[in-house]
C-alpha cells in the first residue's frame, strides 16, 4: 500500500482567512463579542511546529499534515509556524509545505505573534501592535503541538500553556519529559519491570575528562555491536551503530553534540522492530493500533530511512518501508499491546504515542525500545489499517486534550492562607522553618 503526504485541502486566501478570526482588542469596541465567538459554531485549533530542534523540518511535516486533515466541519486551524530561533509565525502562507523550501519566506511572509490573556480569552496576539488590520487577534481554543523534539516535545511548550489554561493535545509536562529523555524512560521502565536492552549511560562532561576510561569500561560491559545515542534526540539523529572502539569513541563524539546526556545500548541482534501506537489518558481506558513492522536499508532504521529516501516529496514516517499489519503471532501481538499500555501510563503519557519493540523470533523474546510522545506522522498509518480515519483520529486527540483539560479543573490549584499578612520585615531567615 503506497501511503502518501496528506495535504488535501485548498488554502483560503488571506483575506478569508484572516476574516473569519476577530475579537476585541480593548473595552469598548463597538462590535459585540458574542457575536464572533459563536462564528460558525467551530472551535480554533492553533497547530504549532518547527521549534528549536534538530528536528525542526520534520516537524514542519506532521504539522501541516494535522492541519489539512483537520474536521474542516468542527473545527478552523491556525497554522503556527515556530521558526529555529523560537518565534512564532502565523499566515495562511504558512498553510502549504511548498512555500518551506526557503524557511526565511515564511517568516518574511507572516506575522510574528504570541501567545496572550486578553480579559478572559486566550489569544494568539501581534509581538508588536496589532496582529491584522483593526486590531484583530486569534481567539484559541485548543493548542495542537506538533513539534518533534527540543522544547516542544519535552515538556516546556507544554508548561507554557498550561501556564494560560489551554487544552493541548498530547502528554502533559511529565510525560513529555520522561518521553524525551531515553536515560530516565529505560530507569521507569526498569523499576515496571519492562524488558530492555542492557545500557550504560553517561554525562557529556564525563566524555570530556574521562574519555578512555568511559570507552573501556563502556567495552568490559556491553558486547558489541553497540548504539550511541544522544538521550533526548529523536528521528535517530545523532545515532550510530558501532563494532570497534575507534567507531566507539567517534561515534560518542557525535552523540555528544546533541545532548549533555548519552546513552550506549547492547546490540539486541536479529530482531525485528515492532511498533504500536497508543491512545487515551492515562487513568483512562486506552486503544492500541495494529503493530507494524519496520524495515530499514542500513544497519538500523536511521533518519535517511525515515524521512528522505523513497521519494523526492517525502511524507514523513509514512513513506518509511513498513508492513502493517506485522506478520507475527496472536500471542506476540498480545504481549507488545499489554506492555505499550504499562509503558504509557508509567510515564505518566496522554493523547497518543508510538511504542518501538524489538521481538526476536528465535527465543520468542521482545524489548522495549522507546515511546515517541510526538510520533512522526502522528502515527496516522497505524489508526488507518486499524480502522481510524486521519481526521476522526485527529478530532480525538482534541477530545482527549479537552477531557484531560476539563479533569485537570477539579484540581485545588490555591491555599487561602495569612501567611503574607502576618509575615515581619526581614528575609533572612526564609520563609519555611
Amino acid at each position: 500500500m503506497r501511503l502518501t503526504l496528506r495535504f488535501l485541502l485548498p488554502c483560503h486566501s488571506q483575506l478569508d482567512w484572516e476574516s473569519r478570526f476577530w475579537i476585541p482588542d480593548q473595552v469598548g469596541d463597538d462590535r459585540e463579542e458574542k457575536k464572533i465567538m459563536n462564528d460558525n459554531n467551530k472551535k480554533t485549533i492553533a497547530v504549532l511546529f518547527g521549534g528549536k530542534s534538530p528536528e525542526h523540518e520534520v516537524s514542519v511535516i506532521t504539522g501541516l499534515q494535522v492541519l489539512e486533515n483537520l474536521d474542516q466541519t468542527k473545527f478552523t486551524g491556525v497554522p503556527v509556524y515556530v521558526a529555529k530561533d523560537g518565534r512564532w509565525f502565523t499566515s495562511d502562507f504558512a498553510r502549504s509545505i511548498e512555500n518551506y523550501k526557503k524557511l526565511e519566506d515564511v517568516i518574511s511572509n507572516s506575522k510574528e505573534v504570541i501567545l496572550a490573556r486578553l480579559d478572559s480569552k486566550v489569544c494568539l496576539k501581534s509581538a508588536s501592535k496589532k496582529i491584522f488590520s483593526g486590531g484583530k487577534n486569534i481567539q484559541v481554543d485548543v493548542i495542537f503541538p506538533a513539534f518533534h523534539g527540543g522544547l516542544g516535545e519535552n515538556g516546556g511548550i507544554q508548561g507554557l500553556i498550561e501556564n494560560f489554561d489551554l487544552p493541548y493535545v498530547g502528554s502533559g509536562i511529565l510525560g513529555s519529559a520522561l518521553g524525551m529523555d531515553k536515560v530516565v524512560m529505560k530507569q521507569i521502565f526498569e523499576y515496571t519491570n519492562l524488558p530492555i536492552a542492557k545500557y550504560l549511560w553517561f554525562w557529556r562532561t564525563d566524555l570530556e575528562n574521562k574519555h578512555v576510561e568511559i570507552i573501556q569500561k563502556i567495552e568490559h560491559e556491553l558486547k558489541y555491536p553497540i548504539f550511541v545515542k544522544p538521550s533526548s534526540a529523536g528521528s535517530s539523529i545523532g545515532i550510530h551503530k558501532v563494532e570497534n572502539y575507534q567507531e566507539l569513541a567517534n561515534a560518542l563524539e557525535v552523540a555528544a553534540v546533541f545532548d549533555n546526556k548519552i546513552i550506549i545500548e547492547e546490540g539486541f541482534e536479529n530482531a525485528r522492530e515492532i511498533n504500536i501506537s497508543v491512545i487515551g489518558n492515562s487513568g483512562w481506558s486506552l486503544e492500541t493500533s495494529v503493530c507494524e513492522e519496520v524495515f530499514a536499508k542500513g544497519q538500523f532504521l536511521d533518519y535517511q530511512d525515515k524521512y528522505v529516501s523513497g521519494s523526492k516529496n517525502s511524507a514523513g514516517m509514512a513513506s518509511t518501508s513498513r508492513k502493517i499489519p506485522a506478520e507475527i503471532s496472536a500471542s506476540i501481538v498480545e504481549k507488545i499491546t499489554d506492555m505499550a499500555k504499562l509503558a504509557f501510563e508509567a510515564l505518566n503519557c496522554a493523547g497518543l504515542v508510538r511504542i518501538d519493540f524489538l521481538y526476536r523470533e528465535k527465543d520468542k523474546k521482545i524489548i522495549i525500545l522507546e515511546v515517541n510522545t510526538i510520533p512522526g506522522s502522528m502515527a496516522y498509518y497505524l489508526w488507518e489499517t486499524s480502522g481510524l480515519k486521519f481526521s476522526d483520529m485527529i478530532s480525538k486527540l482534541i477530545d482527549l486534550a479537552e477531557n484531560r483539560h476539563t479533569d485537570q479543573q477539579k484540581n485545588t490549584t490555591t491555599f487561602s492562607s495569612n501567611i503574607l499578612e502576618n509575615f515581619k520585615s526581614g528575609l533572612k531567615s526564609g520563609a519555611k522553618s
